[in-house]
């Protein structure tokens, strides 16, 4: 289990070092497939993510099939807790869930300094963690894979953001 000091000491510096443009973290919360993980591996390298991490026990640790994880750095964090005491001091957790309160992803303006945090395709992120970050939701009626909605995230980010 990586230590949460180190994780953001090692993230700061790497964002300490690119331009004003910032940096984006994304990953899920008790993913329950593995190939999921695999594939939202392969999405954040495509969308030029700095980092991939998992949250909780179901732990995914299926490789991508082009070998993402050998670029881009992929995180396992056993707890939620953990998880959030490791995030940069100078990010933005966002939350990625189907919430009645969250706001609409088409309206949301991205933060520089991101960490998404997805929700599991089988449940829902807890309501302490949404009520604390931001939380978007995206359009339509039903949930999405997980890596797909990794894609949407990040496409609208890079939209938005450039």
């Amino acid at each position: 289990m990586p230590d949460p000091k180190s994780v953001a000491t090692a993230l700061d510096s790497s964002a300490a070092a690119r331009d004003q443009s910032g940096y984006v973290g994304v990953g899920i919360y008790n993913g329950r497939r593995t190939y999921n993980f695999g594939a939202l591996v392969r999405t954040a390298r495509v969308f030029g993510a700095d980092f991939v991490f998992s949250v909780g026990h179901r732990n995914p640790t299926e490789t991508s099939s082009v070998r993402a994880e050998l670029t881009t750095p992929v995180f396992h964090f056993e707890t939620l807790s953990l998880f959030v005491a490791s995030i940069p001091a100078n990010a933005h957790l966002v939350c990625v869930e189907l919430a009645a309160d969250a706001v609409d992803i088409r309206t949301y303006a991205h933060p520089p300094r991101a960490v998404y945090l997805l929700g599991p395709e089988d449940g829902a992120l807890p309501g302490d963690i949404m009520r604390q970050h931001d939380t978007v939701v995206l359009p339509g009626a039903y949930p999405l894979n997980v890596a797909m909605a990794a894609t949407v995230v990040l496409y609208d980010r890079l939209l938005k953001r450039g």
